[in-house]
């Protein structure tokens, strides 16, 4: 996956393009654009346009040559001033104020509980980190990046684990069982990477819970000094 900057109708776009053989990124696509075209929320992020199309092209793999099909899956995004979340988050710090960090936090839940709730059968994103968390100029979160998201239409089992190591909850990694719940342990770990850097889901399970909430609380008022 390559993203681009690219200008629609004079405004600046995102313009996100997929690997170019045929079956790989096939179900992302599908997801994405399946999921992404329903929802219209100030807190995802918003689908502009795409591309869909194959050709039959010459090549040359393993010393011989034969003919493969290429696809070209394209997907127009509004332009994040702002970047992603992830730039802001150290190792042991996040470099935005506690205000922001509050914005952010709950702008992200908004947008996660549309996702979970505003439509007939819930869409679970089912990858919820700080790269998939884009910023406008003013810091306002949309939820990014639906390639591995579901419709949740009961209680689902995989046996095909996808996710990002470190955000998914221990029981989808043994029992590949997805909920609503997948999501809400992912946004856990981030409101800890914001309140306390990378370190700060080990330093929580190192701590009591109310050790954790007086270190966090002492780490902001120094940042508010």
């Amino acid at each position: 996956m390559i993203v681009y900057q690219g200008v629609h109708d004079g405004k600046a776009i995102a313009v996100k393009r997929l690997r170019q053989l045929q079956g790989l990124d096939d179900k992302e696509f599908e997801n994405e654009f399946r999921n992404l075209s329903k929802v219209h929320h100030e807190n995802v992020v918003k689908l502009i346009g795409y591309c869909h199309e194959s050709r039959r092209t010459y090549v040359e793999h393993g010393g011989k040559e034969f003919f493969a099909t290429e696809m070209e899956r394209i997907f127009c995004f509004e332009f994040m001033e702002g970047g992603t979340l992830e730039k802001h988050i150290a190792a042991d710090s996040c470099d935005l104020d506690w205000p922001t960090c509050y914005k952010i936090i709950r702008g992200t839940c908004e947008g996660l509980n549309h996702l979970h709730t505003a439509y007939h059968k819930p869409i679970l994103h089912l990858d919820i980190k700080p790269g998939n968390i884009l910023l406008d100029s003013n810091k306002n979160p949309k939820i990014a990046d639906l390639g591995l998201s579901r419709l949740a239409t009961q209680t689902l089992v995989t046996k095909n684990v996808k996710g990002t190591q470190g955000y998914m909850p221990p029981e989808f990694q043994r029992s590949g069982c997805i909920t609503n719940k997948n999501d809400v342990f992912s946004l856990g770990v981030l409101i800890i990477q914001l309140l306390d850097g990378n370190v700060g889901l080990t330093r929580s399970t190192e701590m009591s819970a109310g050790q954790f909430i007086q270190h966090v609380c002492k780490l902001r008022k120094l940042y508010t000094l």
